[in-house]
């Protein structure tokens, strides 16, 4: 079967590759390397199964089987129904499933990691009296214990469900080769239950990686990763592919029965569930902490794919917040970049990839029936609650200067560890709008996205 591809986005890292027109297919994928005994990275079954949904607090009707109306969310871990029997609407990893047609959609959805009340992180004031606003709080999705969790594993609670579902067997995923997406997938793919019974994904995995401009390749990652998937393609960067030509660069080295190319970062519609789901959560953990009265002002995030701060942004909506999301952007491209992947030349381009996917996403949601979405929530998004920043990204993808290494080293000592493709130039933003006197007597949330879980000992360890 041709693989599928989900989305439109460009390869991340700033991707370019010296293969242009490149044909030559490579050999059969030899079987997946034996499955070396990773049970300690996951978490307990017990604490797996004592998760819910928070937005089947908000809306008790998602996760309400015998309601009609809207789609029902069904927890995989805890369903004792077989999903043999439904019929599947949309490509593998983006669908719905419906028991006969014109049915209610059901949405399948797997906690994969623990949520607990310290993922809310109060900054000394050593940190905070620098910084002109009423009041600060972190929310910390960072492990040092698991390495598939918060950011990512919010996505894949609802990407890797839907693909066993899909009956997908064979994958490739891109990324670049310091990709968090490509080494937290080939992990859940290989550790995360989906049943409740022990049983993940496990699907056949390819790899498509580009190099990043002035980056050196982590080695022992690569290692890891090579014991975690059938094959890895490391592109090199002389002509920058985006869209239909970079993916039909990874489709190159798919084998013929790939079923699915997921995009970069696991964003898509049925992803962005993940942070709609994590704004929900947050909303308990602030009353279970009574850390505010009220929501906060503004929240600082990262933005690459998308489906991150598109999720933060429709959860407030949801939540009826007037809280203002502050996405910041890990890169820009060219003129010409821009107006072939997203139409729209004059706008950043990650900007234009999420307002892409906003649309596409309300579309999918209003479909589907899913409740507490006002009429004109795109919008709402567009025009009230989004602050796009795309200039904190400066100097380049993953580049940094010498006052952010100062902050990065001053944040860890403070217990917050930031990377420097996303998080840290998000701090950047952050204290960039404080200086202008932006966020005087604002309640400021900072989206920690980043998982500074050390993978290298554990995983070269446990793999051999």
């Amino acid at each position: 079967m041709q693989a599928a591809v989900m989305g439109g986005a460009a390869l991340s890292g700033g991707a370019a590759l010296s293969a242009v027109g490149m044909k030559r297919r490579r050999p059969l994928m030899s079987p997946l390397p034996p499955m070396a005994d990773l049970s300690g990275l996951a978490p307990p079954s017990a604490a797996l199964n004592s998760q819910s949904l928070a937005l089947g607090r908000l809306f008790p009707s998602l996760v309400d089987p015998d309601t009609t109306e809207g789609p029902f969310i069904a927890n995989t871990l805890s369903s004792k129904d077989s999903f043999a029997g439904y019929i599947r609407q949309g490509e593998p990893g983006n669908s719905v499933f419906l028991r006969q047609a014109g049915a209610r959609a059901t949405i399948p959805w797997a906690p994969i990691f623990v949520r607990e009340d310290n993922h809310l992180l109060q900054l000394p004031s050593s940190v905070t009296r620098q910084i002109d606003c009423a009041d600060l709080l972190v929310m910390n999705e960072s492990s040092a214990r698991y390495p598939v969790f918060g950011n990512k594993a919010r996505k894949y609670e609802f990407l890797l469900p839907n693909l066993r579902w899909s009956g997908s067997k064979r994958l490739g995923t891109v990324g670049a080769v310091s990709s968090n997406h490509a080494l937290q997938f080939a992990l859940a793919n290989r550790v995360a239950d989906l049943t409740g019974g022990g049983q993940p994904l496990n699907c056949a995995l390819d790899l498509v990686l580009f190099e990043v401009p002035g980056a050196v390749t982590d080695m022992a990652r690569l290692a890891i990763l090579r014991r975690l998937v059938q094959h890895v393609v490391i592109a090199k960067n002389d002509v920058e592919l985006v869209g239909e030509a970079a993916q039909e660069y990874a489709r190159n080295w798919l084998h013929p029965d790939t079923d699915l190319l997921v995009p970069p970062g696991g964003s898509n519609e049925v992803s962005v569930l993940g942070h709609m789901n994590a704004v929900a959560e947050l909303a308990q953990f602030l009353d279970a902490a009574q850390a505010w009265s009220a929501p906060p002002d503004l929240i600082f995030v990262a933005m690459g794919s998308g489906s991150t701060v598109l999720g933060l942004l429709l959860g407030v909506q949801l939540m009826g917040w007037k809280t203002k999301v502050v996405g910041v952007a890990d890169q820009d491209k060219s003129y010409l970049t821009r107006w072939l992947v997203n139409r729209h030349p004059s706008l950043p381009f990650v900007e234009g990839n999420v307002a892409k996917l906003a649309r596409s996403t309300v579309d999918w949601l209003q479909a589907i029936g899913f409740p507490g979405l006002s009429p004109d929530v795109l919008r709402v998004i567009q025009h009230d609650i989004f602050v796009p920043d795309s200039a904190s990204w400066e100097p380049g993808y993953g580049l940094i200067e010498g006052t952010d290494v100062a902050w990065a080293d001053e944040l860890k000592e403070a217990g917050l560890s930031l990377d420097p493709v996303f998080t840290l130039k998000a701090w950047r933003s952050l204290l960039t709008m404080s200086k202008a006197g932006a966020l005087r007597n604002k309640k400021v949330l900072f989206w920690n996205t980043y998982n500074s879980f050390d993978y290298t000992p554990p995983l070269l360890s446990s793999l051999g």
